[in-house]
């Protein structure tokens, strides 16, 4: 009998990859709330009012890293670009050190760090 050859794109071993590495990272965040939430549930005897109110009050540090891990993950090729043509004069210009921001989003504050880009010529940033 005929053996069935399976063909595996390489394409498809990458992005299988950057998925294992995200969700990874994704569980070391649920991780890091999960020791935050044994931190402050310490009371033998807690009510359920208590348990939620604190899982209430920890829930935006938790969506935020979320959010900030995705983020991260998706746009990695944007925080390693060195250079980008100017949307005015399409000269090259040459990263700036990024720069780390602070962001309010729905699900919470999140850290983003960008380089950033100036023309002096065309005079706008990206």
């Amino acid at each position: 009998m005929g053996y069935a050859a399976k063909v595996i794109a390489l394409d498809d071993v990458r992005a299988s990859q950057k998925h294992q590495a995200l969700r990874q990272q994704l569980h070391e965040r649920f991780d890091q709330w999960l020791d935050a939430l044994e931190g402050q549930l310490t009371e033998a005897e807690l009510t359920l009012p208590q348990v939620s109110e604190t899982i209430w009050g920890l829930r935006q540090p938790l969506t935020a890293s979320i959010a900030q891990t995705i983020v991260e993950h998706r746009y990695q090729a944007e925080h390693r670009r060195t250079a980008l043509p100017c949307g005015t004069c399409a000269r090259l210009l040459q990263a700036r050190p990024p720069v780390r921001r602070t962001v309010e989003t729905l699900v919470g504050a999140i850290e983003l760090e960008r380089p950033y880009f100036y023309c002096r010529q065309g005079q706008g940033g990206r």
